[in-house]
């Protein structure tokens, strides 16, 4: 069987428009994250631009039909192929080396399943090994069909997961940054932000940083933070209710200030909001919402902030300090 990794799967994948609009974008954000993956890329989009032109989609195309192309003599007289239209050819072929590969039943990723929260949403549900999994606003998952032997999911975005406990079949959670492994236990995962955590509530887990290969383990209590962008790796305690209340509808703004607590906010609502000045970016905002209504949330932060909040026709939120008439 042809040997072809992960990386260059999923850059066939994308070249053939084979992607959903999802995974397009987070393959986009994969190619910025991962220079190794983006050098993979630029390689196979060389070759995809050298592939000629041809009516028939690329995934119709056999080898006879290749080889008659780069072999199909002028009218005149025929001629030998040239050193470079071999070169093109054979690149062509181990292109379509790895497309049957993939199309003969394998992904790029691995992965059958897949499952995402709308905006402004939080979707339960529960895995083939009785595992549970929150899904956060916007986020979304994938998994295998053969899970109930190889438990390894990827995610983008936020969840939470109450994994049921099986010592023979340990459960991984794939992230652009890190992978997290567990045997049975609760954990919240957040890849949305710069500041990516993990962090557990019950249990025991094993984090490994990709890029450094760093190993970290997390006891109860504890939160891994990795800045995506400077790389700096954190471990602290940390408050499981705050953490973790979203998946029960709650959202908490936890004494901070409104730019910091845009993104969760917008996130929660699946909204976009915008501050309009300076003063309400740095003012301090501290309160619980509990299962409340975006129109119901608008009010009450109206009430206990003292700003004004305008719907515009862009869709977007508008939050501007208030001032009297």
């Amino acid at each position: 069987m042809l040997n072809v990794s992960q990386k260059e799967k999923k850059c066939v994948r994308y070249l053939a428009n084979e992607m959903s609009k999802a995974e397009r974008s987070v393959f986009e954000i994969e190619l910025s994250l991962d220079d190794d993956l983006l050098a993979v890329f630029e390689n196979f989009q060389t070759i995809w631009m050298s592939y000629p032109n041809s009516e028939v989609p690329i995934r119709t195309i056999s080898f006879e039909e290749i080889i008659t192309e780069y072999n199909k003599p002028e009218k005149s007289k025929p001629v030998k192929v040239s050193i470079k239209k071999k070169s093109v050819f054979s690149m062509a072929l181990l292109l379509v080396f790895c497309l049957v590969f993939y199309f003969i039943g394998m992904t790029p990723s691995g992965y059958t399943n897949h499952k995402i929260a709308l905006k402004g949403q939080r979707l339960t549900f529960k895995l083939p090994d009785s595992s549970t999994v929150i899904l956060n606003s916007g986020s979304e998952i994938k998994y295998s069909s053969d899970f109930s032997t190889q438990r390894a999911i990827w995610l983008h975005g936020e969840a939470f997961f109450k994994v049921t406990k099986n010592s023979n079949s340990p459960f991984i959670v794939h992230t652009n940054g890190f992978d997290v492994k567990v045997l049975g236990t609760e954990f919240n995962v957040n890849s949305n932000t710069i500041n990516q955590t993990v962090s557990l509530a019950k249990g025991k887990v094993n984090v490994l940083l990709k890029e450094s290969k760093d190993e970290i383990n997390l006891l109860p209590n504890e939160e891994l933070v990795w800045n995506s962008k400077t790389k700096l790796v954190i471990k602290r305690n940390f408050d499981v209710n705050k953490v973790s209340a979203w998946k029960d509808n709650i959202l908490i703004l936890d004494d901070e200030k409104f730019e910091d607590a845009l993104p969760k906010i917008n996130q929660f609502y699946g909204v976009n909001f915008i501050i309009k000045d300076a003063a309400t970016a740095n003012q301090h905002i501290k309160g619980a919402f509990k299962n409340q209504t975006i129109d119901e949330f608008i009010t009450s932060l109206e009430f206990i902030s003292e700003v004004s909040i305008t719907k515009t026709i862009q869709n977007n939120i508008e939050i501007s300090k208030y001032h009297e008439n």
